[in-house]
C-alpha cells in the first residue's frame, strides 16, 4: 500500500491540493468550486500580464531591440522561450532523472523495474523520486509547445513562466523525495508547475485570437 500511494496521476495532484499553499493532511479532493476559483484567478492574472506585456512593448515602444523583430523574423525575446521553455526544461528533467538514477544505487532498485513492488520504507522513498520525476512528463509536452506558441506573441511573460516552472519541478521534486506525498506541496514553489502551466497555456491562447482576428 505503501509504494502505491505515490502513484499520483497529474490530475490527481492538482485536486488534491490544487491551492499549492501547503501541504494537505489528508488527500482528499479539494471542492469543485475552490479549483475553479483557482483556474479563473491564474489564467486572469496569466492574460492581464499579457496584456501588459503588450503595452509595454508595442504601444509604449519600450525594451527597444529585444522586441524587435530578430534576423529569422521572430521576436528578438523569442530566444529566451528556447534557452528557457525548451532547452532549460529540458535540463531540469535531466537532473530529477539523474536523482532517480542515484536513488536505484542507495535503496536497490535495479533496472528495468520502474517502481519498487514491497510495502517498505525504501520502496516507498525511491517511488516517490520516481513519482517526481516521470509525473513531470504528463504535462510536459503541452508546457513545450504551448511555450513555443504562446512566445510568439508574449516572449517575456513565457520565459518567466518557464523560469517559474523549472524552480517549482525541481521544489515538487524535493519535497516528494522525502518519502511522504503530502510534502510535494509543501514549497510555496511547487505550485507553480500548474501556474506556469496555465500561463503559457493562457499565452498561446492569446497567439490563436492575434492570428484569427488581427485585433493586436
Amino acid at each position: 500500500r505503501g509504494s502505491h500511494h505515490c502513484l499520483l496521476s497529474a490530475r490527481g495532484d492538482w485536486l488534491r491540493d490544487g491551492s499549492g499553499l501547503g501541504p494537505s493532511k489528508k488527500a482528499s479532493p479539494i471542492p469543485g468550486e475552490m479549483a475553479t476559483s483557482i483556474l479563473v484567478k491564474s489564467i486572469a492574472a496569466s492574460a492581464a500580464a499579457c496584456a501588459f506585456e503588450y503595452i509595454l512593448t508595442s504601444k509604449l515602444g519600450l525594451l527597444g531591440y529585444a522586441c524587435s523583430a530578430s534576423p529569422i523574423g521572430l521576436p528578438a525575446l523569442f530566444g529566451g522561450v528556447v534557452a528557457v521553455n525548451v532547452v532549460g526544461s529540458m535540463f531540469c528533467l535531466f537532473g530529477l532523472g539523474m536523482k532517480v538514477g542515484q536513488a536505484r544505487k542507495e535503496l536497490g532498485v535495479e533496472y528495468p523495474t520502474m517502481y519498487a513492488t514491497g510495502d517498505d520504507e525504501k520502496s516507498k522513498k525511491f517511488n516517490c523520486i520516481q513519482r517526481g520525476h516521470q509525473q513531470a512528463f504528463e504535462t510536459y509536452t503541452s508546457f513545450v509547445v504551448m511555450s513555443i506558441l504562446g512566445g510568439l506573441s508574449h516572449p517575456l511573460f513565457t520565459t518567466g513562466a518557464g523560469v517559474a516552472w523549472i524552480v517549482a519541478r525541481w521544489r515538487w521534486a524535493e519535497g516528494y523525495a522525502t518519502g511522504d506525498p503530502n510534502n510535494r506541496y509543501s514549497d510555496r514553489w511547487s505550485a507553480f508547475i500548474w501556474y506556469s502551466l496555465l500561463g503559457v497555456m493562457t499565452a498561446s491562447m492569446s497567439t490563436a485570437i492575434r492570428c484569427m482576428t488581427g485585433l493586436y
